[in-house]
């Protein structure tokens, strides 16, 4: 595209030869600021083919936008692709500054280095987002060390775009350094100087975004009416630096301690133990499931699935804690919501106290397990599961079958779910076992043998029904095991989502079906079931005190945000992504009822009290 060739060389010829030409007859002046405008518009047309490619990827999340909004959102995302694109285009002007033509290539080069990650972020996002839920950012990092290579095969047409969207920055910005470094040499000192002040000023401008009175930010990307649509306007690049040159969470203060009670989630027995089941002790098992939206959930769809909720205590009104599954294992697992942008297990705030329902059970009596069918250390569950109290870990290592590993992302759910059910054999009674599923993650594989024998229940099935069909199958294998044991009338088994999966219909979802999933309470013993009122708002963070009661535990420490399930009486449920709140629930849902949730949250984590902060202790 660039060249800095001479345009009387002999290689020059037709149209490209006569531009150069053309070029150079100008005054060094304008021809300078020409071949400037000329390279902002080729990198800014390169940004604006990774958005066409963002939105051909993802256009089931977005084509319920009209021609105009899409006009407006990809005008509106130039600004912030200009935030990346102006500085770096810049900063190769300095280059050409240099005196000594080595070094300056030498810095080119280097800024070249630099920039190729940005890019590669915002390709890595066409997919990416669709596991997170928002654009990259510091607290994205940690996914790095997660999956398998081989889980790049699957996506070999996003890999390839990438690698060309990258093939074309660099030559792109080394061509265009090099034509820019032949124009500034005709530059005097003083056309130099002038050059730089303006490109100092209107860089600084791209940089912020405009010229508003506050540098541009996330709530910006914000200008459609469409719960998908900033995420099209949104570049990656931008994100990431925007997360890292802020606090990971930001401690909130608006009411004094002695009135924030009334906004949370109180029960008028504050510390009352509610031993529903003595002085027998149950077994529990925990079914964490991947991806699991409460729409997936049907008789003709998920039959066995849905006959353990019709025959055990459903709740239909439940929602997840966050949008990960890094974010889902603590909300279940330890009573901590994902009302932040990073991941607890990944923050500043993991080395705080906190519960684990492992711990609890364990000073009980309970034996405490944890069975994933994938890598062990995938999402750092290993070392989350032990700090929780869960003494024994069964991930792929354990498993010594390779023949049922799906090549992706671990043991499929059928082979491992049996795994889980022997191994509890093993254990002395009482015990309390987790499993997390894995094939209803994408990319969704399932066995060659169930392939093979699927019926789709309608014409237009999205890819993760085929893996919930299979996920039921197996759940239904993995019954008929534990029917068989000695152990299975005397356990709870609770089923809950650790996230929700695609929508079926994303131009119908709205912000808070993004987070309803099924939550299932079931026993062949219903004694165990006894007293929970199904008829409630319920969250992830609401099975720890639920089971602290179930099984009489007796532990004292609340989270407020939370509840066990055998209390009734109004509530509140906060739902947190991407720098935006909404809450659910039949409570006053005011602002003031949102300020309280975010105090109450961002005091808790700040001054390590989140269970019993010194306002509610009694």
């Amino acid at each position: 595209m660039f060249d800095n060739r001479s345009p009387n060389s002999n290689q020059d010829s037709g149209q490209n030869g006569r531009f150069k030409t053309q070029l150079m007859s100008l005054s060094p002046l304008k021809s300078f600021f020409f071949t400037y405008l000329v390279y902002i518009a080729a990198i800014l047309a390169l940004y604006l083919l990774n958005r066409l490619l963002f939105l051909g990827w993802n256009w089931n999340q977005l084509q319920g936008l009209s021609l105009w909004q899409l006009v407006t959102s990809f005008v509106h995302g130039m600004r912030f692709d200009l935030v990346i694109v102006g500085p770096f285009i810049f900063l190769f002007f300095v280059a050409t500054l240099v005196s000594f033509k080595k070094m300056s290539h030498i810095l080119a080069a280097l800024l070249i280095v630099i920039w190729t990650p940005f890019l590669f972020i915002n390709f890595v996002d066409i997919e990416l987002l669709n596991f997170t839920g928002r654009r990259f950012t510091r607290a994205s990092l940690f996914l790095a060390s997660e999956g398998q290579t081989s889980n790049l095969l699957q996506y070999k047409l996003l890999s390839l775009m990438t690698l060309c969207g990258i093939v074309l920055l660099i030559v792109m910005s080394w061509q265009g350094f090099r034509q820019l470094l032949n124009c500034s040499q005709r530059l005097s000192i003083k056309q130099k100087f002038a050059s730089f002040l303006v490109l100092l000023i209107l860089t600084v401008v791209a940089a912020r975004g405009g010229l508003q009175y506050k540098p541009i930010s996330y709530v910006d990307s914000k200008i459609v009416d469409h719960p998908y649509a900033h995420q099209l306007v949104l570049n990656s690049g931008f994100t990431f630096l925007k997360s890292w040159g802020q606090k990971t969470f930001q401690k909130e203060k608006y009411f004094a301690d002695s009135d924030l009670e009334k906004y949370l989630n109180l029960n008028p027995d504050l510390y009352k133990a509610h031993s529903i089941i003595q002085p027998e002790k149950w077994n529990v098992v925990l079914l964490i499931v991947e991806s699991f939206s409460r729409e997936y959930l049907s008789a003709q769809s998920m039959p066995f699935t849905y006959s353990l909720a019709t025959d055990g205590v459903y709740f239909r009104q439940a929602y997840a804690n966050g949008r990960r599954s890094i974010e889902g294992i603590a909300s279940i697992l330890s009573g901590i919501p994902a009302l932040m942008e990073e991941p607890f297990l990944n923050s500043e705030f993991a080395t705080n106290d906190f519960v684990g329902l492992g711990h609890i059970l364990k000073n009980k009596g309970y034996q405490t397990s944890f069975f994933h069918g994938a890598q062990n250390g995938s999402m750092r569950f290993d070392a989350f599961t032990k700090a929780s109290g869960f003494d024994e870990y069964f991930g792929k290592n354990e498993y010594l079958n390779p023949a049922d590993d799906d090549g992706y992302w671990g043991i499929y759910d059928e082979p491992f779910l049996r795994f889980q059910c022997q191994k509890m054999n093993e254990m002395k009674s009482p015990f309390a076992s987790v499993v997390f599923t894995l094939s209803t993650h994408q990319p969704f594989k399932v066995p060659e043998s169930f392939e093979q024998s699927y019926k789709p229940h309608q014409d237009s099935e999205l890819p993760i029904q085929k893996s919930f069909s299979y996920f039921d199958f197996a759940l239904s294998r993995y019954f008929e095991c534990a029917q068989k044991q000695s152990w299975f009338k005397n356990t709870v088994f609770v089923i809950v989502a650790d996230h929700t999966g695609p929508a079926l219909n994303e131009k119908k979802s709205t912000f808070r079906q993004k987070f309803e999933i099924p939550l299932i309470f079931y026993s062949a013993n219903k004694q165990a079931l006894q007293g929970l009122e199904s008829n409630q708002y319920a969250q992830q963070i609401d099975i720890l005190p639920t089971l602290n009661d179930m099984l009489g535990l007796d532990f004292k420490k609340k989270n407020q945000l939370a509840r066990s399930l055998f209390d009734t009486g109004k509530k509140t449920i906060a739902l947190y992504t991407d720098h935006y709140y909404e809450l659910v629930g039949d409570t006053d849902l005011g602002p003031e009822h949102l300020k309280a949730v975010r105090q109450y949250f961002s005091e808790g984590l700040y001054d390590n009290r989140l269970y019993f902060p010194q306002a509610l202790g009694k």
